[in-house]
């Protein structure tokens, strides 16, 4: 029988210990990849902001006035202005979520965030046509929409002049965005989205500027802001990273929570992991004294018990790796664009693998040691 034959069958000796440890170590590992992954992505968006674009909103949370334009243009370095509006709507039911961006047809890239692509032709369409719209490519999947099509969206919070809160829109192009695929969205023009609605005319939800050098961000958002500082409607400006970083730090020290929690599971996986091998250690002394009588070297069977941990607990972390890698890419499908693609990167992969192997060895360590220098004597007295 072979090395890998001596190990599997020993892993298999007590199955239910074997399976309940197995799972153990799968979910272990399957809480660590899904919190790598989500924190992944969150620096993977944090580190997508862009430092030549500047957001600039209301620090009250309140609407600001489209007359604004002309004064931030005027800020020396900024090299464009646009701005965006919009509402949240449905198509036909309420579970359709239709998130609807009001833009400035001229500067759409600007106001999307992400790697915004969308054809020329369709984006001078979107352009000439007053009631036109850009969907993106996860939205005309999931509502079976298409380039010619007509169609309504509900407006949760923002009636028109004529009361009813149905918007209508003819879709000219379909854009793609490779930072979040599976998000949804429908631009429309900001002309069209003004003289339609109810109230709050002439005003924005959102400035964004693109800044000619942008080592100079941050004193660029410092001249838009104190522009405004003694008017009624004062601003915050900071860069795309900048309010991505600041909307990370709203939810906490990510990094310590995702550390202190992935310790704590390893340390506990560590102890369990030990202990079985000891108790399996304990179980199997007489066998050892057998195999060292057969010729086997002391070497040889600190392998084995080394090679059984590390079978184990490597192969459990692959699998729970595999699962939530798997998991993590269907939830920006499966939430319809509710949340960002998620992803597992290698790396993240390798030093759950790696950190597999750890444990196994420093778990086994005490076991293989006392195979090694096991005495057949002595071992063939243990009843």
């Amino acid at each position: 029988m072979s090395y890998f034959g001596l190990v599997w069958a020993a892993l298999w000796r007590k199955p239910l210990r074997t399976i309940f440890t197995l799972l153990s170590i799968v979910v272990a590992f399957m809480l660590f990849g899904v919190l790598q992954g989500v924190n992944a992505t969150f620096n993977r968006l944090v580190d997508a902001g862009r430092l030549d674009a500047l957001i600039t909103v209301s620090p009250n949370g309140l609407l600001l006035p489209l007359a604004a334009l002309p004064q931030i243009e005027q800020i020396p370095g900024v090299a464009t202005v646009t701005y965006q509006s919009g509402f949240i709507g449905y198509f036909r039911s309420v579970g359709n979520w239709v998130p609807v961006y009001a833009v400035d047809p001229r500067n759409a890239h600007l106001t999307m965030l992400g790697d915004f692509t969308v054809p020329n032709a369709e984006l001078a369409d979107f352009n000439r046509t007053r009631a036109g719209a850009l969907i993106s490519a996860r939205l005309a999947e999931r509502l079976h929409w298409k380039i010619g099509d007509r169609v309504p969206v509900q407006a949760l919070d923002v009636p028109k002049k004529d009361g009813s809160s149905a918007w209508t829109f003819d879709i000219v192009g379909i854009y793609e965005n490779k930072d979040n695929p599976a998000g949804l969205g429908l631009v429309m023009n900001y002309r069209y989205f003004d003289d339609q609605r109810a109230r709050d005319n002439g005003t924005v939800q959102f400035y964004f500027e693109k800044v000619a050098d942008p080592s100079k961000a941050a004193e660029i958002a410092n001249a838009i802001d104190g522009r405004f500082v003694n008017s009624a409607n004062p601003t915050h400006t900071d860069t795309r990273r900048g309010y991505a970083q600041a909307a990370l730090s709203e939810l906490g020290d990510l990094e310590f929570f995702v550390d202190a929690i992935i310790g704590s599971a390893f340390a506990t996986l560590l102890l369990l992991v030990g202990c079985n091998m000891m108790q399996s250690f304990r179980e199997r002394i007489p066998e050892f004294a057998v195999m060292k009588a057969m010729g086997f070297p002391d070497g040889a069977l600190a392998v084995l018990v080394l090679g059984e941990a590390a079978l184990l607990c490597i192969g459990a972390a692959a699998l729970g790796l595999g699962l939530i890698s798997v998991l993590l890419g269907e939830a920006g499908r499966v939430s319809a664009g509710n949340i960002p693609s998620l992803s597992l990167p290698w790396t993240i992969v390798l030093y759950g693998i790696t950190a597999a192997a750890v444990i196994a060895l420093s778990s086994t360590l005490p076991a293989a040691w006392r195979a090694k220098r096991l005495s057949v004597i002595d071992a063939l007295a243990v009843q």
